[in-house]
């Protein structure tokens, strides 16, 4: 950090949003000074000499960098970097649409989370429900004001219970990123993926990611998947009204017989037994 001047930079292209005590004063009781939410590009670093507030950066999206008296951290999804008040430090895009949520402490608080001599960093399961709950308190704002001081207070209690039982997850560097990759094809099942665009999502290339699944998942990359459409597949056959044909085309699998293949391959039953199976165990 050559230029000890403070400064906050920021592009055009930079969404953020955020929230504090004057708009929710339950936050102030609870010892939360700001918190909100931002999607950087371009450009977009902080650099501050003696903060006042303890900060939380909890990354969803893309990378950022964070550098104390030259130390410097790579934050990655699915990560928590907790910088006491009072340390000198710089934050800023590592790669570009970096996603984040973070939060300003009451420092007079005490904090079970919070290490006040050292910066931490750490993953953590809680990186993408922090964003989202953040993100229901903002929201909150444009409801009617009986119905949204109602739900900032239960946004409120869930962002306290996380703050004083965060925890950072046991699962190696590499088994938590892989598990990210596919965390997102999940949330596109019906997206026909290959090993390619899979390796991308990390990134790493084809043969290392095969390496990776068979190291942590017991099997290949398109086995994993597989696995994921079928479980898939069978939770909405027992609980949704979809045909069989509808809910083959949302796990990927466009043409029926393919769809039905696979899954008695699976479940050793078709999708229609498996169904009125599961409907005879339910009634």
């Amino acid at each position: 950090m050559q230029d000890k001047q403070e400064h906050y930079l920021i592009s055009d292209k930079t969404q953020q949003e955020l929230i504090d005590h004057t708009k929710v004063l339950l936050m102030e009781e609870h010892g939360i000074v700001q918190c909100g939410l931002a999607n950087c590009r371009e450009q977009f670093s902080v650099f501050r000499k003696q903060p006042q507030q303890h900060m939380l950066l909890y990354t969803v999206q893309g990378k950022g960098w964070l550098d104390s008296h030259g130390s410097p951290w790579i934050l990655e999804p699915g990560s928590v970097v907790i910088v006491p008040a009072g340390t000198e430090n710089a934050f800023g895009i590592e790669e570009d649409g970096w996603q984040l949520a973070w939060l300003f402490l009451d420092p007079s608080i005490q904090w079970p989370v919070l290490d006040t001599q050292s910066i931490t960093y750490a993953f953590t399961p809680a990186a993408d429900v922090m964003y989202a709950v953040i993100q229901t308190l903002l929201r909150s704002l444009a409801l009617p004001i009986d119905l949204s001081g109602a739900v900032m207070a239960h946004a409120l209690q869930q962002i306290i219970l996380m703050l004083h039982n965060t925890q950072a997850t046991n699962l190696p560097h590499q088994h938590l990123r892989l598990k990210r990759v596919f965390d997102r094809a999940q949330r596109q099942l019906h997206k026909a993926w290959d090993v390619k665009q899979l390796a991308a999502l990390y990134p790493c290339s084809e043969p290392h990611l095969h390496r990776l699944c068979q190291q942590y998942l017991g099997r290949t990359p398109m086995a994993q998947l597989t696995r994921m459409r079928m479980e898939y597949a069978g939770r909405l056959l027992r609980s949704s009204q979809w045909s069989v044909q509808q809910i083959g085309e949302i796990v990927g699998y466009p043409t029926p017989a393919n769809f039905s293949t696979r899954f008695k391959a699976w479940a050793g039953v078709t999708p229609r037994a498996f169904r009125q199976q599961h409907s005879r165990s339910d009634g």
